[in-house]
């Protein structure tokens, strides 16, 4: 197996590693309220009145980095995700959550973080350190073995949680016309993205959805996968419908945006959750997700834009294609500039390529 089946290997079974954590923390009632805590003024995204850092948050990042380092030990360096790895425990404690060799270690370590509840800890260690394989991922499709990536030339971004406040709050609301989720767990999505540190280009994108399904209140998930590089393009997902009318928006979208869009008889469907929106669209269920806002960090993105690119699409920058429509440099780029980590010219995220010439039209300032 070449290394970039190796990797997405790796990256699919701690995804599911990861949805599992995220499934244990939210179905045990007691022991998600001891795990949410509110994120510091700092780390707060300004766009949320109300922000939330959990532990199951920093655990999934730091067991996905683990997970990379036993068979990549170079690459788990250079894991960045969205959490800092410092939690504050309930006794006023902060501790550097790290995944130790072995459950009863790792089991001490999160019985300090969570004030001494022991039952807790072990229950979430036992999760961490489970052997997952392959065949344990909801994918629809097997990975090739020739898959090829320079590993010395790789980045990672990880989301471990994306959309929080959906997974603390849990209230669904569906959109009965298209079967779009606009709230609930359903919006939640791990994400890890893998991209080329020499051009800032996603290669590998995986998308776990930890709560897809919901039988007798046990949730089981889905999982998505992209490869684009060496001149392959393969994904997990098979051909989509044809939705060309639906647009996903955030909730707090621009009024004279959402007010062009609607005048040229696009369906406007505001939902949570920039992973769950990207998916949709991947997936077929939705033309384009629209975002003029730099709500967006780049751990949001990374994954969903590399499954995207495998099936022909793209996101690329919101207010640069409005600008300039023509450009050859409009794509989303994750070249390390600095330390702001946003995408603040916004997004456009799009399965057909074809949406661009009407967009032009509707969007761009020059026509």
């Amino acid at each position: 197996m070449r290394n970039g089946s190796k990797l997405l290997k790796v990256l699919l079974q701690a995804s599911e590693k990861a949805a599992n954590i995220a499934r244990i923390c939210r179905q045990k009632e007691a022991l998600f309220q001891l795990l949410v805590q509110e994120k510091s003024l700092e780390e707060k995204n300004p766009r949320f009145f109300q922000d939330f850092k959990t532990l199951a948050d920093v655990l999934i990042q730091e067991t996905i980095r683990h997970d990379i380092e036993i068979e990549f030990p170079e690459l788990a360096k250079i894991v960045q995700g969205e959490e800092t790895n410092v939690f504050s425990n309930t006794l006023g404690e902060s501790i550097i959550v790290e995944i130790c060799s072995c459950s009863k270690d790792t089991t001490q370590l999160l019985t300090k973080v969570m004030g001494n509840d022991a039952v807790a800890a072990e229950l979430l260690a036992a999760e961490v350190h489970k052997d997952i394989q392959l065949s344990d991922v909801p994918i629809t499709l097997d990975i090739p073995n020739d898959f090829d990536v320079n590993i010395e030339d790789l980045g990672i971004w990880i989301d471990p949680i994306d959309s929080t406040a959906d997974y603390i709050s849990a209230m669904e609301t569906i959109d009965e016309q298209t079967g779009l989720y606009l709230s609930g767990l359903r919006c939640v999505t791990v994400l890890i993205g893998v991209y080329k540190k020499s051009i800032g280009v996603p290669v590998l994108g995986v998308v776990n959805q930890p709560f897809c399904i919901n039988i007798d209140s046990q949730w089981t998930g889905k999982c998505y996968w992209g490869f684009l590089g060496g001149g392959v393009a393969k994904s997990s997902i098979s051909n989509a419908c044809n939705v060309d009318k639906i647009i996903l928006l955030s909730h707090f979208e621009d009024a004279d945006v959402k007010s062009k869009l609607l005048n040229s008889g696009f369906r406007l469907v505001e939902a949570t959750g920039a992973g769950y929106k990207i998916l949709s669209v991947a997936i077929g269920q939705a033309a384009a997700y629209i975002l003029s806002k730099g709500s967006t960090y780049k751990w949001d993105t990374c994954g969903p834009q590399a499954l995207l690119s495998s099936v022909g699409g793209n996101i690329i920058e919101f207010k640069e294609f409005i600008v300039n429509p023509d450009s050859d440099n409009l794509s989303v780029n994750y070249l390390p500039i600095g330390t702001n980590f946003s995408n603040r010219a916004g997004l456009i995220a799009y399965r057909d390529p074809q949406i661009l010439e009407t967009f032009k039209c509707i969007l761009c300032k020059s026509r």
